[in-house]
């Protein structure tokens, strides 16, 4: 996902986005700051870790469900 890369995110990319707590969003920017471009994709890809490690089982279950329209 082109998220803080500079190019445009589609309608699908922005919802899955959308999904990522807005907490760790935050830190994702703070430690992003002042990075070059090959920083910010690691810290993106913890961005995405850290989303998944927070799921519960149930919410985690309940989310494929509904993406993958079930």
């Amino acid at each position: 996902i082109p998220y803080d890369s500079g190019e445009p995110m589609t309608a699908v990319q922005e919802k899955l986005m959308s999904i990522v707590s807005d907490n760790y969003k935050a830190v994702y920017h703070i430690y992003a700051e002042g990075k070059e471009e090959v920083e910010r994709l690691y810290l993106r890809l913890l961005l995405v870790t850290d989303e998944v490690c927070g799921m519960t089982d149930s919410y985690a279950k309940e989310l494929y469900r509904e993406l993958s329209g079930i």
